[in-house]
């Protein structure tokens, strides 16, 4: 009845909130409702938002601040509408520390009175890792209806479900990272449908959302009457105005008749021999002896 989503690097405020969006935009059930949100900026601050409905619609009235969409810290926690206040509490969160989210009841109280994500983030402070942090709460506590992400200020994440939550037949986990802009992402969740494609869709969202605002984006001009020359990887020459000056790809020898033709995934940029970037979208291209028609 709830997803935890955490991201680790520049812009994982915009991560959490595209991966929540996406899973707002396929799921079914216990979602689109309250959201709790907090972020620790890029100068350490605690920044909170929530909404009791509405999902991530609700949470601002506008576009999300930059401090919080730029914070390389974030975590957050929604479900279905009108959860106990404070909202604050299903995130225990302290600066020069981290944060600590999950699912089910992640704010319940111990015998001790404390919150168990709050005593997660104690243990972080003492000096566990997030990972430590969250396995000896689980040791220690573990009838308790939860499961926890943990993340801890230099980045590293926790994540772990308690005994009763690893039985659901409905919960779902999900973790990456990407090599490209070192971002890590991180999602547990339950009582949401699709069960086995929420998780992976939040963050494959939160990945891509962060490495899009990572990304600058400009447009190269490849016209008809090129060559295509043998390499060893595929490569787009341009010019210092963005025009293709040539090509290169492994198959460029095999291209007899005319046939379409595209240049793959992973295609360098190159000007003036020095690798300038990615061809971020593949061109349909039709070929004839090796020639861009």
């Amino acid at each position: 009845m709830t997803i935890g989503i955490v991201a680790s690097g520049p812009w994982a405020g915009a991560g959490v909130l595209a991966g929540l969006h996406a899973a707002e935009a396929v799921g079914r059930g216990a979602i689109g409702g309250f959201v709790s949100l907090a972020v620790l900026t890029l100068d350490g601050r605690l920044l909170r938002a929530e909404t009791q409905n509405s999902g991530t619609k609700g949470l601002f009235p506008g576009d999300p601040p930059d401090e919080i969409l730029q914070a390389p810290r974030a975590a957050l926690i929604s479900s279905g509408p009108d959860r106990p206040e404070p909202l604050s509490q299903f995130i225990a969160a302290k600066p020069g520390v981290g944060l600590v989210t999950g699912h089910r009841f992640p704010q319940a109280l111990m015998r001790d009175g404390q919150p168990l994500n709050g005593t997660i983030l104690s243990a972080m402070q003492e000096g566990r890792t997030a990972q430590q942090a969250v396995d000896e709460l689980i040791a220690d506590a573990p009838g308790f209806d939860a499961g926890f992400i943990a993340l801890c200020v230099g980045g590293e994440i926790g994540i772990g479900n308690m005994p009763s939550v690893l039985c659901r037949a409905d919960q779902g986990v999900a973790m990456r990272m990407c090599e490209t802009t070192s971002a890590s992402v991180a999602a547990l969740h339950n009582a949401i449908q699709p069960q086995n494609a929420i998780g992976l869709l939040a963050v494959e969202a939160a990945l891509d959302a962060i490495q899009l605002r990572q990304t600058v984006q400009y447009d190269i001009i490849l016209g008809a009457g090129l060559r295509l020359k043998r390499g060893d990887a595929p490569e787009v020459h341009i010019n210092e105005d963005g025009q293709a000056t040539g090509m290169t790809h492994p198959r460029a020898n095999d291209l007899y008749e005319e046939m379409s033709f595209g240049m793959g995934d992973r295609v360098r940029v190159v000007r003036k021999g020095t690798q300038h970037g990615w061809l971020g979208h593949e061109r349909c291209m039709v070929v004839e002896l090796g020639v861009v028609v």
